[in-house]
């Protein structure tokens, strides 16, 4: 959404007060787009010998990058001192948009929040004009770390001897998120440290398998959720010391018998059997699924009033508190995250399951959450029969009925059951916290068994010595599909399409363009496979509109880029990405000389074509 100062009258009154060069952060491509757009039809232009400067130093910045040549933005940010600077652009055009800022030439850039991160671009001033930033396909309100970043960008080093920070009036703009962001701490780091089938092979290729266990423990991953385990564990020393009034009685784990006790009594009451065929995964997360616990669905956060199971097919249910202040029920099987955070409250028996001033608390709780918020790491353990052998003796004339502690025990059931509760998910969610990344190396290293790429003994097959090559996503998919030959004896256009589609993971909208019946079989085999697999790597978006594109720009190399990307609804940013991350693809295939000499032929001579005009200019 674009400022609600006119951008041209936000620039004037920047420039009256000398508060230029500034950065004017926009919340959408589009708006900086259009920010510019009104400056072409502005007459407010710069002195001569000023607008003289800016085009002689882009046609010189022209020879070490031709792309920028002729940009259809030149003639504006030579004339009005202004330029946009946002992923649309080619990497060039944003390179001499910052190269004209720090010589002082440019007034005022119009970017994207993207630009406050990784780039060296400081501004005497900077002009935020939004409290959230679009992600994904949702709108979310900016972190500290996020604002920080952005107000960071006032002041250069050397030239000025303090920075600005200017906040637009906007009907969608919340100055307490702002105002929280400018002096609060910023968000605390978080490690993203990832388990991948290339990396366990690799590690498995230079170090003997029980050395590994120790390489894990050194990393920041495993320190920091050994910090969060000390947390926990603290805890569960405080159930420790609350469950000592409920120690061994007459039966030695009285809490778990009186509960067995408990439960067969109801169960010959129903008068039938009630099992529950849930799956490994859903098993280990129902003891974590307990009321106060923050979880993710499909709108969000939300926190878990109370759990139970529906009256006919009895599958997992939660009545869960949404941001918004709403409760609705919600099947185990649509919560997308687990949270290692506990909003503490009394729950009820009764609806709405807790005190109604509790519900507001929860719901402003909720909104306060921050957006990293550590993941409960559960442990798929293996399945386990229950104990039938102590069912089948729990009649009438069992001891519990009759032992001298059953009315004690039935007095305290309650409370010793929850403390119980949360002392096996505490103990659990510490030793899931302690052994997290060594059983994540085990689960991969079971599916690289599994598929052939590692042996019993956990040594690389003559199949894994060149999958470890393949070191990039989705490289189990990738090397299943060479396992199969399904790139043998492929076009070099043909192996270029296919990279990019695995590679690209943008679900920008797209121009669909006419397919070759080759490229749709090979499409259609590649998603067959990826779905095979989806266990185990999750699929690719697998586009046919990135596909083809690829393919019309390897097939034919005499097409001109401009043409190129009139042929695409992508911007020319997106295409450039696109290519670059493709050759990236290509070029892991390309190592595979001594197994594969023939698909790292084709990708080397696909790389070659695809490297042309604006593609030269890569590194």
């Amino acid at each position: 959404m674009p400022p609600a100062i006119h951008p041209v009258d936000l620039v004037d009154v920047l420039r009256r007060k000398q508060l230029t060069p500034a950065i004017v952060f926009l919340t959408s491509r589009r708006a900086c787009d259009d920010a510019i757009t009104a400056f072409e039809r502005s007459t407010t232009h710069l002195p001569p010998q000023r607008t003289q400067k800016i085009a002689t130093f882009l046609e010189q910045l022209a020879v070490e990058y031709p792309s920028i040549t002729g940009h259809p933005l030149m003639p504006t940010v030579a004339r009005c001192g202004v330029a946009a600077h946002h992923a649309g652009h080619l990497p060039s055009w944003k390179i001499a948009i910052e190269e004209l800022m720090r010589k002082g030439y440019l007034d005022a850039v119009f970017a994207t929040t993207t630009l406050a991160a990784g780039v060296d671009f400081p501004a005497r001033t900077v002009v935020i004009t939004q409290s959230s930033v679009r992600k994904a396909r949702d709108f979310s309100d900016l972190t500290i770390g996020e604002i920080q970043q952005l107000a960071g960008r006032g002041g250069r080093r050397g030239k000025d001897l303090i920075g600005f920070v200017v906040i637009t009036p906007s009907p969608y703009i919340d100055l307490q998120v702002l105002g929280k962001g400018l002096i609060g701490y910023p968000e605390p780091i978080e490690s993203q440290f990832v388990i991948s089938y290339p990396m366990v092979l690799n590690l498995l290729k230079a170090h003997p398998l029980d050395h590994i266990e120790g390489i894990l423990a050194k990393s920041f991953a495993q320190f920091q959720l050994n910090r969060r385990a000390e947390v926990h564990q603290n805890h569960l020393d405080t159930i420790h010391e609350n469950m000592q009034p409920y120690g061994p009685r007459v039966c030695t784990d009285w809490i778990t018998q009186w509960q067995v006790f408990d439960q067969a009594k109801r169960r010959k009451a129903q008068r039938r059997p009630v099992t529950h065929q849930d799956s490994p995964a859903t098993a280990a997360q129902l003891p974590f699924l307990t009321p106060g616990r923050v979880i993710q669905v499909s709108k969000g956060f939300a926190v878990i009033l109370r759990q139970y199971r529906s009256r006919g097919q009895r599958h997992p249910m939660l009545s869960i508190l949404r941001a918004k202040g709403t409760i609705t029920e919600c099947p185990l099987v649509m919560v997308n995250q687990l949270y290692d955070h506990v909003l503490e409250f009394k729950p009820l028996r009764v609806f709405p399951w807790c005190q109604a001033n509790t519900l507001s608390r929860l719901a402003q709780e909720l909104n306060a959450l921050p957006v990293g918020l550590p993941v409960l790491p559960v442990l798929v353990e293996k399945e386990q029969e229950e104990d039938q052998q102590i069912l089948a003796v729990l009649t009438d004339e069992f001891s519990c009925p009759s032992c001298s502690s059953h009315a004690a025990c039935r007095k305290d059931h309650a409370t010793a059951s929850r403390l119980r509760q949360k002392e096996k998910g505490l103990t659990k969610t510490i030793q899931a916290l302690r052994t997290g990344l060594w059983h994540r190396f085990q689960e991969k290293s079971d599916v690289l068994h599994h598929f052939g790429y590692l042996t019993a003994t956990s040594e690389l097959t003559s199949e894994g010595e060149w999958a470890r090559l393949i070191r990039i996503d989705h490289s189990l998919l990738i090397t299943e599909l060479i396992r199969m030959e399904a790139f043998a004896a492929i076009e070099p256009a043909l192996l270029a399409a296919m990279m990019a589609s695995i590679a690209h993971d943008d679900d920008r909208p797209g121009t669909f363009l006419r397919m070759s019946s080759g490229l749709s079989t090979m499409l259609h085999h590649v998603r067959a496979v990826a779905s095979s697999l989806a266990s185990y790597e999750e699929p690719p978006l697998l586009r046919t509109d990135v596909a083809a594109l690829t393919d019309e720009w390897v097939r034919d190399p005499n097409l001109k880029w401009a043409s190129l990307v009139r042929l695409t609804a992508m911007a020319e940013g997106d295409v450039y990405r696109l290519f670059a991350r493709t050759i990236e693809f290509l070029s892991q295939l390309q190592t595979l000389k001594a197994s594969h000499p023939s698909l790292a032929e084709t990708a080397s001579s696909a790389i070659t074509t695809m490297r042309r005009e604006v593609l030269e200019e890569l590194p």
